[in-house]
């Protein structure tokens, strides 16, 4: 996607708050020694009284400026326990698709899926990007996500023709569609996400060939099954909030796929106690963005303030109260203490500098494109399709949104969900003051 000036300098200007601590992540993390640089009395006081209320965790993890400030194991668990991350393992799929893309094994996020699986003679992947997989918003039902048919022990003939809706633009949270993203790797570099991750990812975290649940043809688990310790796991954290640098000369992930991943892709119609969205399987609260794993498995990151917190947690079931609780501690009691270091100035990383409105992709298009835009600001937003003739064809968004980076998509059908004729739309966004309309192609 086409960036702003104004989107690049803002890159630029996160990445010279925190290029001073662009650690060597395939090291053994560091400890701060010194800590009286911000209220450590208070942060071991929630170590040692807040979170021990807690009876699933296992362990936590904060990292402030590249070195652990605070680290704590409880319920008989050690820095060396080894975990299942359950959907954490979701965000390295998408680092290892971002991987894929950057090297050019794959083709953008607006490849559909019939482009990668064209043997396979399905009408319904002939409507889906990889972006749609990526933002939880496929419109596939999650036909395996129950035992025993589980999604890695299908086939991707099988997933392909799961059942669906109408098309592609809800987001539902889907175990099953999420695992064809460890088929499309498979299939196009010819590595399953482990061995591909064992090459391109895991020797720059510090992370050595570390066990992942497979099945059908011994395709690392899309969904789930990647088993880490608490400190390999937040080493991803940290890559991100590097900007994709695994040392201060190497940078492995494009700064173009961080920001994408972490700006507003979809927007969940549920989450445990915030108004947030969804990028490339990251979750995006209030501020920063989560990796959240089943039970209370979290990477925490708030890129403004260079703060990095991971925990562990014990699954039994699926425990909400202890999800809330301990987000809730994250959130509002152990970030804001970072929030009073002198010298830091908080920064929404999810707030553009100004208005834009981006072509769309892909332009030519058959059916569906996607468009971007940027709001600086709360307030009503209307982005609708236009004939030649200047004839309204399909209002895409009319409504109050707050102020991010956005996307919808349109599958060129009307107002009354029609299909539209091939040729030549405008589209207009109208947001406060600001109003800009492009040109896009639709080809039958």
């Amino acid at each position: 996607m086409v960036k702003s000036l104004s989107s690049i300098l803002f890159i630029l200007l996160i990445n010279s708050n925190f290029i001073y601590t662009q650690i060597d992540l395939s090291q053994n993390w560091q400890f701060q020694d010194d800590l009286s640089y911000f209220n450590s009395e208070a942060l071991q006081e929630i170590m040692d009284i807040e979170i021990p209320t807690l009876d699933l965790i296992s362990g936590i993890i904060v990292i402030h400026n590249g070195k652990i400030v605070s680290e704590e194991y409880y319920n008989g668990s050690s820095e060396d326990d080894i975990y299942n991350i359950f959907s954490v393992t979701k965000s390295y799929i998408s680092t290892l698709i971002g991987q894929a893309i950057d090297q050019g094994l794959l083709n953008n996020q607006y490849s559909t899926l019939d482009s990668f699986f064209p043997e396979f003679d399905f009408e319904y992947p002939h409507y889906v990007q990889l972006d749609d997989l990526l933002s939880m918003s496929s419109g596939y039902l999650d036909d395996y996500g129950e035992f025993p048919d589980y999604w890695f022990n299908t086939t991707i003939e099988e997933l392909l023709g799961m059942n669906h809706l109408d098309g592609p633009g809800t987001f539902f949270y889907n175990n099953s569609a999420c695992h064809i993203h460890s088929h499309i790797l498979y299939h196009e570099t010819g590595l399953t996400p482990k061995e591909f991750a064992n090459i391109h990812l895991f020797p720059y975290l510090g992370i050595n060939n570390p066990d992942w649940n497979s099945g059908n043809s011994e395709i690392s688990n899309g969904s789930s099954g990647l088993m880490l310790n608490l400190r390999d796991m937040v080493k991803l954290g940290q890559l991100y909030q590097q900007d994709g640098y695994s040392s201060s000369d190497t940078q492995i992930l494009s700064s173009e796929w961080i920001h994408e991943a972490t700006s507003t892709q979809a927007e969940p119609s549920w989450s445990w106690n915030w108004n947030g969205g969804y990028g490339y399987l990251w979750w995006l609260p209030d501020r920063g963005y989560l990796a959240w794993g089943l039970g209370g498995q979290f990477i925490v990151v708030i890129p403004e303030l260079n703060l990095v917190i991971g925990t562990h947690s014990f699954l039994t079931d699926v425990p909400n109260n202890h999800v809330n609780v301990l987000a809730g501690i994250i959130y509002n009691q152990i970030v804001p203490l970072f929030d009073e270091v002198v010298g830091v100035e908080p920064i929404s990383l999810k707030i553009p500098l100004e208005y834009s409105l981006f072509s769309n992709y892909p332009n030519p298009f058959n059916p569906i494109t996607s468009l971007h835009y940027d709001l600086p600001e709360d307030g009503l937003v209307n982005i609708t399709v236009y004939d030649m003739m200047g004839r309204i064809v399909k209002t895409l968004v009319n409504s109050s949104q707050t102020a991010g980076y956005k996307s919808i998509k349109w599958n060129a059908t009307n107002d009354k969900n029609e299909p539209v004729s091939a040729g030549l739309y405008l589209y207009t966004i109208q947001a406060g003051e600001f109003r800009q309309t492009k040109k896009m192609v639709l080809l039958k």
